[in-house]
């Protein structure tokens, strides 16, 4: 046997156990079906990704709701499919609100729906999300920056599993599992205040931990042959495999954008360069699109300085400044506020053109 058929069969018996859950949950329907169910599979032979595997596969089945954590462009998305298709609720619908992108104004119709003339410009019923999702899974992406009125009605649809529609006057029964997932420290925000202690406890009564790509380095391999195969899908050149003398130099990045910024520089590479064999050179210009979000490290010990910079680089843009840093505008956000604040207990105001308007806008 080859070590290549070797390293093969090493990652087959790794995910086995998760790859024939996914199968089970998804055999009664059809291969497009099927194909679009296994998409959402985030691959590793890692020890922590086996024990993610393992965790996974306990709480698929499990009728409460699952907090995910981890840094930005670990997964947890995919990872909250996927725990949706491996549970009864499977042929059932999954719906995915991304709390960041929705103005505070409009989320809580988002969710709850409202009724006709409830409100200015309701000019007929809307169904919202947590009925949308009857039956089947409810995941609030970055639930660390819905709005303190929000955390306390979404307590309540938690605990009473009960909700009106805006301007409603009927109870409506909860039948979603909800899952949750966040890129901030949510223990973090609430010791300063920006998040309810008691809903943190509601949504981390099981939680799991999407490990960062530098804790699982030996999983490379196969996300870029994942990534080939996907993108040999989408695009009318393939990428050609790596050589193996090229792998140090992936191994040595520091990924602050995780498997999300992997998977965008072999797609960098496939367009850039088709079919072409890689070379040391070619590599390096694809990663070096992302040494600013190296500049800074990981967001989560991103110092002021370095966030001050590149605001001041982006002439005070937080929208660009979160695409160079490779991050939501909504965590720059945060972090902003919150280093703000480190300073003795006051408001900091930083003096970069058009920031404040800037901050004001992307509330």
């Amino acid at each position: 046997m080859s070590q290549r058929e070797g390293q093969r069969a090493v990652v087959m018996r790794a995910v086995q156990r998760l790859d024939s859950a996914v199968h089970r949950a998804v055999d009664a329907r059809g291969p497009e079906e099927r194909q679009a169910a296994m998409a959402g599979f985030v691959c590793g032979c890692s020890r922590a990704m086996r024990q993610l595997a393992e965790r996974m596969e306990a709480l698929a089945a499990a009728p409460c709701g699952v907090l995910l954590t981890g840094e930005t462009g670990t997964g947890k998305g995919m990872i909250a499919r996927a725990l949706h298709t491996m549970s009864p609720r499977a042929s059932r619908p999954f719906v995915h609100v991304d709390c960041a992108a929705l103005s505070p104004s409009l989320i809580e119709s988002e969710l709850f729906g409202h009724e006709r003339g409830a409100f200015t410009g309701a000019t007929q019923r809307r169904v919202g999300r947590f009925e949308l999702a009857a039956g089947g899974t409810l995941f609030l992406d970055e639930i660390g920056e819905l709005a303190p009125g929000l955390q306390a009605k979404l307590l309540r649809v938690l605990q009473d599993h009960e909700y009106e529609r805006i301007g409603g006057t009927r109870t409506l029964v909860l039948g979603a599992r909800v899952l949750a997932a966040t890129n901030l420290e949510l223990g973090e925000a609430v010791a300063n205040g920006r998040f309810r202690a008691d809903l943190y406890y509601r949504l981390a009564v099981l939680e799991l931990r999407v490990p960062p790509l530098r804790e699982r380095l030996c999983d490379i391999p196969l996300l870029i042959e994942e990534g080939r195969r996907r993108l040999a899908d989408r695009l009318a050149a393939p990428l050609l495999e790596p050589p193996r003398e090229l792998m140090g130099i992936l191994t040595r990045h520091s990924w602050p954008g995780n498997v999300r910024e992997l998977m965008n520089v072999l797609e960098r590479l496939a367009v850039c360069w088709p079919g072409e064999r890689w070379t040391e050179s070619m590599l390096r210009e694809a990663l070096g699109r992302d040494h600013r979000s190296r500049r800074t490290g990981a967001v989560s010990t991103a110092r002021r300085d370095d966030l001050e910079s590149v605001l001041a680089s982006c002439r005070g843009n937080v929208a660009h400044a979160a695409r160079e840093l490779g991050i939501p505008r909504s965590t720059l956000r945060y972090r902003l506020e919150r280093a703000r604040h480190r300073r003795a207990g006051e408001p900091e105001q930083l003096d970069l053109p058009g920031l404040q308007a800037a901050l004001a806008s992307a509330r």
